[in-house]
């Protein structure tokens, strides 16, 4: 689904009323509609705060379509000077409509003691100062008051802010936020679930291919990762599915590379080379399907000429699990980006993470080598170190910042952590699973191996890196149900499974 901010509600707005000739009044309309089909049928009970604003409007217009249904329908209207121009038109309609409103704040209490359910449209989208006097009261009655009620949010529960996700100084807690377009960015603030209750976003009779050039981030869905699958032909090989070669594991850390190896293995590659050291003997055991290049890190030099083969026969190379940060291991990354296209003439696609992360933020001239051919996966301590720029800053400017590192840079860019963000510099996706039961040793390793693998199968980097982060964090929320703890190996066995369900379930 799009994901959106304050500007581009705006932005938004703008061209449905300005380019498409849709009147506001008749968006609102529409609003309200959308809105109206998610309150359970059941219920008759209902009290509606309005705002002076547009927020408001659509709260008069719901209470319209509530009242039209024969719902009992009362609403407390916060103020009716200097009302936005659609939302003056509605509260007139409700008053001509016979529709009870209320206006004294000595009355609030009695109303929603008395109602089954509240919605609010106090404030929308573009609040960006601290509620005070009457409007923090309203809230704070709506809050106390709510218990063993459905409290309904119109857009965004009313004093957060959605670009931030701050609390604005207070804020209602919706039980159910009916918002409209797009997924606002505020809502990805982890903090604010319980103010947010459940999500859901409404269409407001828009296409969302006429907005596109508007809004060109996304919130990931399943609809969104299925219209990515690439059906595989039953005449193909195992040369048709990516011949992947993996520089991950060295001496006592050869389990990152084995879990580099395996997860590409169970996520389809066609064949899965691994170089790692001559002493390294449990790859054969933990991935028997995986073959291995040994290494000798005493004479890297000696195992160069061989090593060119290997990477000309490669369709994709993942670089960086647990290579550390020696001399040695940066000849061997220098090697393995040194060769652009392969024998067939195309060219070497790269995932690079951890060590690999470290290395290039330390020797910055080999951005050149892996322009336009690679996917960046590093946490918000190894994009602090590639960018420059201090954890709390990115933090604070995540969508910008990793945006533009991905066009200076001509890469793809995955940034790890709740909800992930995935760009090329162009498009924006945030993944919308994943969970911190899965926070341990080696779901990174994990990750890299399945995008390695789809790169192998003929995804381009950006679909590879978004079906990867989605498809990882969803087999840790399915395991979730019935597990506490879910480590790499989980994933790992989980893979093929959910493969299947999400592509063609």
């Amino acid at each position: 689904m799009l994901l959106g901010g304050n500007e581009t509600t705006r932005k938004i707005d703008s061209f449905a009323i300005n380019e498409l000739k849709i009147p506001s009044i008749v968006l609102m309309e529409n609003a309200a509609i959308s809105f109206v089909k998610h309150i359970d049928e059941n219920e008759n009970n209902f009290l509606i705060i309005c705002g002076k604003g547009n927020n408001g409007g659509d709260g008069y217009a719901i209470a319209r379509q509530l009242f039209s249904k024969n719902k009992n329908v009362k609403i407390f209207c916060i103020s009716n000077e200097n009302m936005s121009h659609d939302c003056f038109v509605n509260y007139e309609i409700c008053k001509n409509m016979g529709i009870e409103i209320f206006y004294k704040i000595e009355e609030l209490d009695k109303l929603l003691l008395e109602c089954d359910v509240v919605i609010e449209g106090i404030f929308g989208t573009g609040l960006n100062s601290e509620i005070k006097g009457e409007y923090c009261e309203i809230i704070e009655k709506i809050n106390f008051l709510n218990k063993n009620k459905i409290t309904y949010s119109i857009d965004i529960p009313s004093g957060i802010n959605g670009d931030t996700g701050e609390i604005m100084g207070i804020s209602v807690k919706a039980d159910i936020t009916i918002s409209f377009v797009t997924y606002k960015k505020g809502f990805l603030k982890s903090d604010i679930k319980n103010y947010l209750g459940k999500v859901v976003i409404e269409n407001i009779g828009l296409n969302e291919n006429k907005i596109s050039h508007i809004v060109n981030d996304y919130y990931l869905t399943p609809e969104m990762i299925k219209k990515f699958y690439i059906e595989r032909n039953d005449n193909s090989h195992k040369g048709d599915f990516g011949k992947v070669l993996i520089f991950a594991g060295s001496s006592g850390f050869y389990g990152a590379g084995n879990i580099v190896a395996k997860s590409c293995v169970r996520s389809g590659a066609g064949l899965t080379t691994v170089i790692t050291d001559k002493n390294n003997f449990s790859l054969n055991v933990f991935v028997p399907e995986a073959m291995s290049f040994p290494v000798n890190f005493e004479n890297i030099e000696e195992n160069f000429e061989k090593l060119e083969n290997e990477i000309l026969n490669s369709d994709v190379i993942a670089i960086g699990p647990g290579i550390g940060k020696s001399y040695k291991a940066l000849k061997i990354f220098e090697k393995l980006i040194s060769f652009e296209k392969n024998y067939k003439g195309n060219n070497i696609k790269l995932v690079l993470d951890a060590d690999a992360l470290n290395l290039l933020s330390e020797n910055r001239e080999l951005f050149d080598k892996i322009k336009n051919r690679s996917v960046l996966t590093p946490h918000l301590v190894e994009f602090s170190r590639l960018t420059g720029v201090s954890p709390e800053e990115i933090n604070k400017n995540k969508f910008e910042i990793a945006k533009e590192f991905s066009q200076r840079y001509g890469i793809t860019l995955l940034l790890k952590g709740k909800n992930t963000i995935i760009t090329n510099g162009e498009k924006i996706f945030v993944n919308s699973t994943g969970n911190s039961h899965m926070a341990n040793g080696g779901m990174g390793d994990c990750l890299t191996g399945i995008i390695c693998s789809l790169v192998g199968q003929k995804y381009n980097l950006l679909e590879s890196a978004v079906i990867g982060a989605y498809l990882h964090g969803k087999i840790a929320d399915e395991l979730l149900k019935k597990q506490y703890v879910i480590n790499a190996s989980h994933i790992i066995e989980n893979i093929s499974k959910y493969i299947l369900k999400i592509f063609l379930n």
